[in-house]
């Protein structure tokens, strides 16, 4: 049996509080893109810091759900 390292919207959420982005576990991917956006906007300089959450994610290689991986590229080119 082949066992696949998945990335879902909890471990992405987890990756996000885990640098200080103002969201909250029980946030819906939406609310999660609103207000990261908005944090991005209100401090630019956490835009490098986002974009290599994202990027770390990705090199893990694990599997990203599609709506996560969405996500993920819509902050990383804010």
């Amino acid at each position: 049996m082949m066992i696949v390292e998945l990335i879902d919207e909890v471990d992405f959420k987890e990756k996000l509080i885990g640098i200080g982005a103002p969201i909250e576990p029980n946030d819906s991917l939406e609310e999660v893109a609103t207000k990261v956006k908005a944090w991005m906007d209100a401090e630019p300089e956490q835009q490098s810091v986002v974009t290599t959450a994202c990027d770390e994610l990705e090199a893990t290689e694990a599997t990203i759900l599609p709506d996560v991986h969405d996500l993920m590229k819509s902050l990383t080119t804010h």
